[in-house]
């Protein structure tokens, strides 16, 4: 009589055991169907979108509330972030975060934290901010599909400045030189070992290219974009903050 609760105990942990198991393949295909979406939303394909959704979705954000049904999710990208031709919304995940969490019946989470970057018509992409995430993907007809989504935290996120480049010599000293705007007055460009170096009165900043007409501030989110003319040499200077233009000077002759 005593070995029967302790059968009974062994028989309901290989229970449980098998009812939590996942195929070996599972996290890799639930990560691969998370990326696909996510492709999908950068491009704003709705279609793809919809087909990474089951149903009877629910979406859950802190901001913004609660919206059900596929085509409710759908439609909520379709004339939100995606309603707007020359502006796109590109979402990426940060790096070491995202974690996978099996569990029974064909279903598994993903979580962790992402960012969002924001571009405008010409405008350099810009750090929108960052939040966090939990997916509940669930196995059916074959596939892994989004079945709940929860997105909170949503906040500035940290700047993180670009990689910069080298430019040669050359490309840097044509840069260097006298700019002026109607609000700021004069601005100083030179050449400072592999960046440049403006001033414009108390103001000095140190800049990185990120490309070969852009440049980027170390401390915060400042871009700025030397702007050629017909003969391919710079003849203006915008200043980006936070993506959008604050400034624009002219080469002094």
């Amino acid at each position: 009589m005593r070995i029967a609760p302790l059968a009974v105990a062994s028989a309901l942990l290989m229970a449980c055991a098998a009812a939590t198991a996942q195929t070996p393949d599972a996290e890799r295909d639930v990560r691969a169907a998370d990326a696909a979406f996510w492709t999908a939303y950068n491009a704003c394909d709705m279609t793809a979108i919809g087909a990474l959704l089951t149903e009877d979705v629910e979406f859950y954000h802190d901001r913004t509330g609660r919206t059900t049904t596929r085509t409710g999710v759908v439609n909520s990208l379709r004339n939100g972030p995606c309603a707007t031709p020359d502006m796109r919304l590109r979402r990426e995940v940060i790096d070491n975060s995202l974690v996978f969490h099996p569990f029974a019946d064909g279903y598994a989470i993903l979580s962790g934290r992402h960012r969002f970057h924001v571009r405008s018509g010409d405008a350099p992409e810009r750090l929108d901010g960052q939040a966090e995430f939990t997916n509940l993907w669930q196995f059916h007809d074959g596939r892994w599909r989004m079945h709940r989504v929860l997105s909170y935290a949503h906040g500035p996120a940290p700047y993180t400045p670009p990689v910069a480049i080298q430019l040669p010599a050359a490309t840097l000293a044509a840069y260097a030189g006298s700019y002026r705007s109607a609000r700021i007055g004069e601005i100083s460009v030179v050449v400072e070992g592999e960046h440049l170096k403006l001033t414009a009165g108390d103001f000095v900043v140190l800049l990185y290219p990120e490309s070969t007409t852009r440049f980027f501030a170390q401390e915060r989110d400042l871009r700025f974009e030397f702007e050629t003319g017909v003969a391919s040499s710079p003849d203006a200077l915008a200043v980006y903050e936070n993506g959008a233009l604050t400034e624009r000077a002219s080469r002094a002759p």
